[in-house]
């Protein structure tokens, strides 16, 4: 009995094909002195507009100053500054993009939002050898151009690099 029913079962075996799901990433585009750039949607925790910087002392060049987000002080860091562009001078526009950090606290001083748009995880062109330590993740295509995705990680290690607190 038991062998006509895997039997019949046999017969009635249909294959499903699964398709690979791909693997999608949600980017945020953004410009900076008329260039555009983008971050992962997910190390984003919000935008604010309209804040002022305190500048510090003895700092590095790319770091403007710290904001107040809510009572929380973020480091300011004008990514021109890093990121081998000729004109170095942060954007006039007071908007920010506060990253989500476990452990710091840290923003992007930008010029503009653009759009949101999701990326197929094989579309993003990683960069050989950037690792941790690369302001660059890579680029990917959008309405004909090659958008640069930084890498967050990348501004807080050269923080606490040049600041010594490693």
């Amino acid at each position: 009995m038991n062998e006509e029913l895997i039997e019949k079962i046999g017969e009635n075996d249909v294959k499903v094909e699964v398709e690979d799901e791909k693997r999608m990433t949600t980017w945020l585009v953004f410009a900076i002195s008329g260039k555009k750039y983008a971050v992962r949607s997910a190390d984003v925790l919000e935008i604010i507009r309209d804040v002022s910087v305190y500048r510090l002392p003895f700092m590095p060049p790319y770091i403007e100053g710290v904001l107040n987000r809510r009572g929380d002080p973020f480091t300011v860091v004008n990514p021109l500054a890093l990121i081998g562009v000729e004109n170095t001078t942060p954007p006039s526009e007071p908007l920010f993009l506060i990253l989500k950090r476990v452990d710091d606290q840290l923003s992007l001083h930008i010029s503009d939002i653009l759009f949101f748009t999701e990326v197929e995880d094989s579309d993003l062109n990683l960069i050989p050898g950037g690792g941790e330590d690369g302001f660059f993740l890579g680029t990917f295509g959008y309405g004909g151009e090659e958008i640069p995705a930084l890498n967050p990680n990348s501004f807080e290690n050269l923080i606490r690099k040049d600041l010594g607190s490693s």
